[in-house]
Formats: structure tokens, C-alpha cells, sequence
């Protein structure tokens, strides 16, 4: 459905659905095809998504995460937060003026230190934090959505998750119960749940079209 764009110095999956924009963050593996499906399952239901190549063209088979964390180390954060502004401008700039975001795992993370930075009408999170990275700025909505099994992130257990956004009204965290991290992605058996994929997936269509329409 979608196609490979540039713009910026940065490329991007885009998949036009010829409504409100979304801003997809990748994983770990980078832009893998999984990311672009989610793309065009935003596409179909009429949104438009971009997902940047915060990894400038590397990608990583999901089931090599060793080589996953190399790449995810020399992830510059800056110049990633700079990257996700500019996608949120080239949305806006194909006539898209309300745009969100949408993160899995450092894309979650990536999701609200970018939120907190430049302007985005809600932002999504799926198991993802950089603690102290401006969440508690965010004045916009915001919907979280947390493994109950978080191995790769002690920020993002449930334990901790919702205190990084304590008091914040604007802010609503769904925790998944028997869940472990990555749990909405469905190329990964060993962690996909269907159920809470489904669920978590349902609530985010909701909250994107009741805040970007």
C-alpha cells in the first residue's frame, strides 16, 4: 500500500490514507516490515503514516538482539528527536495539520521525549520510556500502553511506568496483564499476545481519532 519517500535528509516508509498524519517510531530492528504493515493498517483506516529511518537504512532480523542493542547504542537521541520533529513538519506539509505520534519499545521512548520537544497533537507509547526526558511537559494527550513482563526496560515496568506521569490528567497508561514486552508484535511468537495486540491496537484508533480529528 505504502512507498518509500525523502525528505529532509531522512527517508520514510508513507502510507496515505488521506487523513489525519501519524508519526510510526520502529523498534530496536529498525524499520523492518513490520513497521511498514502497521503503516498501512493506519492507511486502511484512514489515516496517513510515516515511519523514519532513525537507523539511516540498517535493520536487524528479530531474532539477532544482540545485534538489535549495538544498533539501538549508537542511536543518537538528539539528532532522532530532531528527525521525529521533521516527519511531524513533512506530515504537516502534505496537508496533514493535526499529526501524532506512535512508538514501540525505543519508538515508544522516542514517542514522548519528542512529544515533549516540538509540537504533536497525541502521542502514542507502547512499552517505552526515557525517564526525565521532558514526559512531564507534555501538554497534549497522551495514551501508554505497558507490559506486565518488562524485561528489557526497568522504567517501563509497571511498577514504575505510571510514575513518570503521577498527576498528569492528560495522560492515560494501560497495563496488559500476563504480557511481555513487544507483546503487540506479531512477527515475535515467543512475545506476541494477541489479545492484548488487539486491545491495545482498538485503543489507540479510538484515541488518535477522538484527539486528531
Amino acid at each position: 500500500m505504502g512507498e518509500m519517500v525523502a525528505f529532509d535528509d531522512l527517508t520514510g516508509y508513507l502510507a496515505d490514507g488521506r487523513g489525519p498524519g501519524i508519526v510510526v517510531l520502529h523498534e530496536w530492528w529498525g524499520l523492518v516490515p513490520h513497521i511498514k504493515d502497521v503503516c498501512d493498517r493506519f492507511a486502511a483506516l484512514g489515516f496517513t503514516a510515516v515511519a523514519p529511518d532513525l537507523y539511516h537504512g540498517a535493520t536487524v532480523p528479530n531474532t539477532e538482539p544482540d545485534d538489535a542493542e549495538r544498533l539501538l547504542m549508537a542511536l543518537d537521541r538528539e539528532r532522532a528527536i530532531s528527525e521525529v520533529a521533521s516527519t511531524v513538519a513533512e506530515l504537516r506539509r502534505r496537508g496533514r495539520p493535526k499529526v501524532g505520534t506512535v512508538g514501540f519499545c525505543v519508538g515508544g521512548a522516542l514517542s514522548l521525549a519528542a512529544s515533549a520537544r516540538c509540537r504533536v497533537d497525541a502521542t502514542v507509547a507502547y512499552y517505552g520510556v526515557w525517564p526525565h526526558s521532558g514526559e512531564r511537559s507534555i501538554k497534549t494527550p497522551i495514551l501508554v500502553h505497558v507490559a506486565e513482563h518488562e524485561e528489557h526496560n526497568w522504567p517501563a515496568l509497571p511498577a514504575h511506568f505510571p510514575e513518570w506521569f503521577a498527576g498528569m490528567s492528560n495522560a492515560e497508561i494501560y497495563i496488559y496483564w500476563g504480557t511481555q514486552h513487544a507483546f503487540f508484535n506479531d512477527t515475535r511468537p515467543v512475545s506476541y499476545d494477541e489479545h492484548a495486540a488487539e486491545l491495545s491496537w482498538d485503543r489507540t484508533i479510538g484515541f488518535l481519532r477522538e484527539h486528531l480529528s
